[in-house]
């Protein structure tokens, strides 16, 4: 195999290995796609659901729960409209980096949409994942930013835990409810949706 050859090899290697990067991350935050975060976590939730002989297979599967982390940033709409686009999307790489840097390995985030940002924790209770989505709100809004130097900023939370009847589709809408329930009663907090039953 001659030189030439083997670093066009190498070179299509590359280029392969970047698109499968980037048609699973989401460009300006790093985070994983809405899209890959709902096949990955269908699967996952699917492995709690099925059963096997009438068993549940959550021993070989590894988890026992599995919890849903909905974060929104506070009024990022502001921070755009007040400090322009540039600062609105560091606002976002930092806000992403804080909340990836502060899981473990097997959980994931995405960028759901604009603000938006969803974490997928394995093995989680709701206690767990609730004090967990505050460690993050916490390490937000002691964020720094060099300029503006005076930007502060928060993050509200929703949680929403697996149960046997629920779709991945219906834990996000528990989630987003909750998460919905902290904007609307302060913001820069963590609701639990269990919380809004009670």
């Amino acid at each position: 195999m001659s030189d030439d050859f083997s670093k066009q090899v190498r070179e299509l290697e590359w280029r392969v290995t970047q698109l499968t990067h980037d048609l699973i991350h989401d460009p300006l935050t790093g985070l994983k796609t809405r899209a890959y975060f709902e096949e990955q976590f269908g699967v996952y939730l699917a492995n709690l659901q099925a059963t096997e002989g009438g068993t549940q297979r959550r021993e070989n599967f590894g988890y026992k729960n599995l919890s849903i982390a909905f974060f929104d940033i506070d009024f990022f709409k502001k921070v755009n409209d007040t400090h322009g686009h540039d600062i609105g999307d560091l606002v976002l790489q930092k806000v992403a980096e804080t909340i990836k840097m502060s899981l473990r390995g097997e959980d994931t985030v995405s960028r759901f949409g604009g603000e938006e940002m969803v974490a997928g924790l394995l093995g989680a209770d709701e206690e767990a994942a609730a004090a967990k989505a505050d460690e993050i709100r916490q390490k937000v809004e002691n964020l720094v930013f060099d300029n503006p130097s005076a930007l502060k900023v928060s993050v509200s939370a929703g949680i929403a835990t697996f149960n046997d009847s629920l779709s991945l589709k219906d834990l996000i809408k528990q989630a987003d409810q909750a998460l919905y329930q902290a904007k609307q009663t302060g913001r820069n907090k963590v609701v639990r949706y269990s919380e809004l039953k009670s």
